[in-house]
């Protein structure tokens, strides 16, 4: 892994590649000339005028990227298992078959399964028939209701005609118009008309009691109707599965099994695909990113990608997802950009030399690293105020050993020393002069 720094040097373009331990080195051999410089303050604080060069902080574009090692992988990728067992009766396919979505790829022979089917279908008819010859004694029962019912109203009109009957019988006898023999037969009619009714309501009550029950049954049917349904629902699945298709357009990229051969259910504990199928319309360009550039890693990013099939012809494409998380056994975050491959160019597997834009910035303030000063957690410049020496701290970004970015501490507009800076101390008085004079 290395990183490259882009500066813009007085209108021309210098590159510097520079490891991770150079700012360290630079900061070090800086650090030495501050040691050095303490045994010459008293010499420097002589009252005699130092010569320095001076410059100022200048504003230039600084562009920061990270060159990582990248691969290309399918867009898609999927491994095709059994869900049934059985023998393999047809396959259409072959490593580097191109298909489209649905296509059948491999077909399973599972006569048995043939057989429960058909089974299992003549049980679900039968279940049916069921249904509807109870569906047709409810038809009955409620028409026996109905007949009940009339029975029932044909039977009160006659309890209500014998019982007129026997009133005006009553009062016959009484005026001794007819015998008693007469009153009594209209008494006992009104006695066998009224069991008449009795009986009558009765078979109402039977005859809802008939139709419960087979509403009942019927309740009963439908639901091992049901049950069947969805036993021959999950039989024609699984013969569906015995077909294998292609989930989406692509490349057989494996095949592993042989026509004839037996295959076990992946449902059943089977390890191994029978195929292997890729979407290669287009790639993912696939990078890990150290930890400490995760952050400056989002979606979005700009890249460049160097293939050796593409020639001196770099991709240039941005960040399309990341795993916002660092793997904990190598810390660092995976990150993807989709490629359109519509010619199929780009081969899944092929190696990539990438180039991350980490961070852009058009005005940095730049100054010459040798002006840095460290002692111990201090960073500082020194700069010519007048003609005497002062120390100025600062924060420094980025540092390759030959110009330091200031983030803090300089406008601008001051003139800072380039050199002498081992020999002369803050307060030390200075005849500043350009660099180069």
């Amino acid at each position: 892994m290395k990183r490259k720094v882009w500066i813009q040097v007085s209108g021309t373009t210098a590159l510097v590649v520079a490891a991770a331990g150079v700012v360290v080195h630079m900061l070090a051999g800086t650090s030495s000339e501050v040691q050095a410089s303490n045994g010459s303050d008293n010499r420097a604080g002589s009252g005699e005028p130092v010569r320095v060069e001076v410059t100022q902080a200048q504003h230039r574009a600084l562009t920061e990227t990270l060159q990582l090692p990248a691969s290309l992988e399918p867009g898609e990728v999927a491994d095709l298992y059994a869900k049934v067992s059985g023998y393999v009766r047809s396959l259409r396919v072959d490593i580097g078959s191109r298909v489209q979505k649905g296509d059948v790829l491999l077909e399973i022979n599972v006569p048995e399964m043939h057989d429960e089917l058909r089974q299992a279908e003549a049980v679900l008819a039968a279940n049916r028939a069921k249904v509807q010859a109870l569906r047709a004694k409810v038809a009955q029962a409620a028409s026996m209701i109905v007949t009940a019912k009339a029975e029932v109203q044909r039977s009160e009109a006659q309890l209500a005609l014998v019982r007129i009957t026997v009133d005006r019988k009553k009062q016959l006898f009484s005026a001794m118009a007819i015998p008693e023999q007469d009153l009594d037969e209209a008494t006992s009619r009104v006695a066998v008309v009224e069991a008449e009714a009795k009986n009558a309501k009765a078979k109402v009550a039977a005859a809802d009691a008939e139709r419960d029950a087979v509403e009942a049954d019927v309740q009963v049917a439908q639901a091992q109707v049901a049950v069947e349904e969805a036993n021959v629902g999950r039989l024609r699945t699984l013969m569906e599965y015995a077909t294998i298709r292609a989930p989406f357009e692509g490349v057989i990229t494996a095949r592993l099994v042989d026509p004839g051969a037996f295959v076990r259910s992946a449902a059943e504990g089977a390890t191994t695909s029978l195929l292997t199928i890729a979407r290669v319309d287009y790639v993912r360009l696939v990078l890990n990113v150290p930890e400490s550039d995760a952050p400056y890693v989002n979606i979005g990013t700009e890249l460049e990608a160097q293939c050796k099939v593409l020639g001196e012809h770099p991709l240039r494409v941005t960040v399309t997802r990341t795993a916002m998380s660092l793997r904990e056994s190598t810390r660092t975050m995976r990150a993807e950009a989709d490629i359109q491959n519509p010619d199929g160019r780009l081969v899944p597997g092929l190696y990539a030399r990438t180039s991350v834009l980490l961070k852009t910035n058009a005005q940095a303030l730049m100054i010459p690293s040798k002006a840095v000063r460290v002692r111990g957690s201090d960073v500082t410049v020194l700069v010519a105020d007048g003609s005497v020496a002062r120390a100025r701290p600062i924060t420094l970004g980025y540092d390759d050993g030959l110009w330091a970015e200031v983030k803090s501490g300089l406008t601008g507009d001051e003139r800072i020393i380039v050199n002498a800076s081992g020999v002369v101390a803050p307060g030390a008085p200075v005849s500043a002069v350009p660099i180069g004079s």
